[in-house]
């Protein structure tokens, strides 16, 4: 009997596969919610299931290969399991098609073994997408990775599957958000500013500035931020995060060290001219739904308000906050800012009761496009916090020469 694919899409627990908020395909859905049971149950005892078979492959920007089970043409086990985490090169994506025959023998339907590809990268097959049957089924990365596993729970039945793998360009893309120290604002969405980096000290745990992804090896941040960091191995970038004393609000946190700080040579320290620097990463961070780069503003018009993000005082000399927050200001005209040392390269704002405050520095200035974001700002210098007088930050679209010669090698994407 030709079952062809079934497929569903589910809210999954933490600890088990399938959850109830499943649709199966017409009248398999009553036997498929027996295997939500099932496999819930043999999930949860089963820890280990990819211990025997775990394998890890990086493909060139060029690569047209096949992936088959174990023993392919023949079938694989009955009652094993493994798993294959594939990775391209950073700005392409990863093509799978994929053609199974796992159907339980005796016409019994999609009960034990299951095929599950996570488009993000995943290693759990919680939250992948799954399959079962005989038929074809394609997915593409969303990013560089794609996660293909497949868990057989019986004692005799077994199957096969293959699947053609073809690494593509990824189309230029950046600014995205997950959701359409800060004072007076409020709680921020969990990976709601994509792009946005704490700069931890390994030392102390803490956040002392912050940043904004612009590639995947550079983090933007200010000149007075880097200026405090004694070396390289003191300071780390802290990425799609939510609660940096949690760390489990969100599956995209990740640290990442630092091999090179770059400070604007003519940074002036008495005003805060050119408060503008770079950090460039050990590694080349993972992008995801949750990690990516800020679009630059090479085409994007002055903004008449903005959103800030960041892990610092709620109020002047007062406690940190450790999950991220945001608010709301208004872009005044440099004109009529009264704040010190205001020229054609700096951004001033304001807004009654909100601001950013100690800690905040180096953390971006967001412009909302209709579907991005953009940074035209580093946020450098204010009097107090949320005082009568404007804040002041570094103007991105005065430094887009600057960053573009301090990173020769990197294409960044215009939007």
């Amino acid at each position: 009997m030709n079952y062809s694919i079934v497929r569903r899409f589910c809210a999954l627990k933490y600890s088990g596969l399938p959850g109830t908020k499943c649709y199966a395909v017409r009248k398999m859905r009553r036997m498929l919610l027996v295997v939500v049971v099932l496999l819930t149950v043999v999930f949860e005892a089963r820890a280990d299931w990819f211990d025997s078979c775990d394998r890890q492959f990086q493909l060139t920007n060029v690569a047209d290969v096949t992936l088959n089970s174990p023993f392919y043409p023949s079938n694989y086990p009955a009652g094993s399991s493994c798993r294959f985490v594939v990775r391209a090169p950073p700005g392409y994506t990863i093509q799978a098609s994929c053609t199974l025959n796992m159907a339980n023998q005796g016409g019994s339907g999609c009960t034990t073994d299951f095929l599950y590809i996570s488009t993000e990268g995943f290693t759990s097959p919680v939250g992948s997408d799954y399959f079962c049957g005989i038929g074809n089924v394609s997915r593409q990365s969303l990013f560089n990775k794609l996660t293909i596993s497949y868990i057989s729970s019986s004692a005799t039945n077994s199957g096969t599957f293959t699947c053609r793998l073809v690494v593509q360009p990824q189309q230029c893309d950046c600014g995205w958000s997950r959701t359409t120290k800060i004072v007076g604002g409020t709680e921020a969405g969990v990976n709601e500013f994509s792009s946005m980096v704490g700069l931890l000290d390994p030392l102390t745990a803490n956040v002392f500035c912050s940043g904004a992804i612009i590639s995947a090896r550079y983090v933007l941040t200010a000149a007075h931020c880097a200026k405090t960091i004694p070396s390289v191995s003191r300071v780390q970038a802290l990425v799609g995060d939510h609660d940096y004393r949690n760390g489990l609000d969100t599956p995209y946190s990740a640290i990442y060290s630092i091999e090179q700080i770059i400070t604007h040579e003519r940074y002036n320290e008495q005003n805060r001219d050119n408060d503008i620097a770079i950090l460039k990463t050990t590694t080349e961070m993972d992008f995801n739904r949750g990690v990516g780069p800020v679009c630059l503003p090479f085409a994007h018009n002055g903004p008449v308000s903005i959103d800030i993000a960041g892990w610092g005082t709620t109020s002047f000399g007062g406690p940190m906050s450790t999950v991220l927050r945001k608010t709301t200001l208004n872009v005044i005209p440099n004109g009529s800012c009264t704040a010190p040392y205001v020229n054609a390269d700096k951004l001033c704002t304001f807004a009654v009761g909100r601001d950013s405050c100690q800690y905040d520095s180096g953390g971006p200035l967001y412009s909302r496009g209709s579907q991005r974001m953009y940074t035209v700002g580093i946020i450098s210098y204010g009097s107090a916090c949320a005082a009568a007088t404007p804040s002041v930050s570094t103007r991105v679209t005065s430094h887009l020469s600057w960053i573009r010669q301090r990173t020769p090698e990197v294409s960044y994407c215009v939007k």
